[in-house]
């Protein structure tokens, strides 16, 4: 078990007033042209992969050797894969091994297209709050994808066992989150998932972005668009990307994590319900209930800094990485 986190020293400066976020930061940058532009990447199409799984046998598990990678124990699973501690046999040194488990998958050319472009998304990105991609091939039985592996444990598990966060600790947690999807942002990436439990928080305090499973980018799409997309977690989607999630840009991120933010703050999502249906409705028309409502420790501005990352149109949200990081540094003090 992984020593509880500790939080930095300090806290948020309490005496900020309440206020419009988005006006506070744009008359303090003084640049409100550089807030309204986003970053794109040319479209460019790669070759499609060609690979014909073996008939399907028994999933991976403990013992089994892929590629250079011996698998020694699980670390997770989800509806089509399986995730193991490893050890790189070349270099000396251990590593996450994510395996398709053909057992549990419907449509096995889109799981393997999908892997591959999560594979393409993490080669793309290298930053310290990002999980570090190592590897991406095809043993004659699965196909496998490998990464850095992460000592920590989700963010959605300190919530889930603690309940919300001191907001100086929240902050300090999501603001490295942002510094990460600044990275994504950066190449082009579109992160789509962003939500507790992909990331991971070390025992030094470290956040950690994984899980790049619904990455999407121009440069990354192997075919044209056949019509709306749903991807992402309801509880977590922007309003736009539950409209149409092939659409999305960095906004839609953005959003996602300040549902992230809202909820290490106060313990709870902005928006419940009892389906799936319910939950959207509310993301494309309801309008959240303040942080600072719901827990009275928190400090003004970070309430409305997380409001602003929240809003329903992507316009009235932070505009980019740079914006993003200056609002957070406001907001700690820095």
């Amino acid at each position: 078990m992984n020593p509880a986190p500790q939080p930095p020293d300090g806290s948020p400066a309490a005496n900020c007033g309440p206020g419009h976020l988005a006006d506070t930061f744009r008359a303090r940058t003084g640049d409100t042209q550089a807030i309204h532009q986003l970053y794109r990447v040319p479209s460019v199409e790669p070759d499609e992969v060609s690979f014909t799984p073996a008939p399907i046998g028994p999933p991976a598990r403990p013992g089994d050797r892929i590629g250079p990678y011996e698998l020694r124990e699980p670390l997770g699973s989800g509806g089509t894969c399986l995730v193991f501690l490893g050890w790189d046999v070349s270099r000396g040194r251990p590593v996450a091994v994510k395996v398709l488990n053909w057992a549990t998958v419907c449509d096995r050319p889109t799981a393997l297209r999908q892997m591959r472009t999560e594979a393409a998304a993490l080669a793309r990105v290298k930053h310290p709050r990002v999980v570090g991609f190592v590897d991406f091939g095809f043993d004659p039985r699965w196909p496998y994808l490998v990464t850095d592996v992460v000592d920590g444990v989700p963010l959605g598990e300190l919530v889930r066992s603690g309940g919300p966060l001191p907001p100086a600790w929240a902050t300090h947690l999501v603001s490295q989150v942002a510094d990460g999807l600044g990275a994504v942002w950066r190449a082009g990436l579109v992160h789509r998932d962003v939500k507790p439990d992909n990331v991971l928080v070390g025992p030094t305090g470290t956040a950690t972005l994984i899980d790049f499973g619904l990455a999407k980018a121009p440069a990354l799409q192997a075919r044209a668009p056949t019509g709306p997309e749903l991807a992402g977690t309801a509880a977590y989607l922007a309003p736009e990307q539950a409209r149409d999630s092939s659409v999305v840009d960095l906004r839609a991120d953005v959003y996602a994590l300040g549902v992230t933010y809202y909820e290490v703050l106060t313990g709870r999502l902005p928006f419940e319900g009892k389906n799936r249906m319910q939950v959207i409705f509310q993301h494309l028309n309801a309008a959240p209930v303040p942080p600072a409502d719901r827990a009275p420790e928190i400090p003004p501005l970070i309430s409305d800094l997380c409001l602003w990352m929240l809003a329903k149109n992507p316009d009235e949200r932070p505009q980019s990485a740079d914006e993003l990081r200056t609002a957070f540094a406001a907001v700690m003090g820095n």
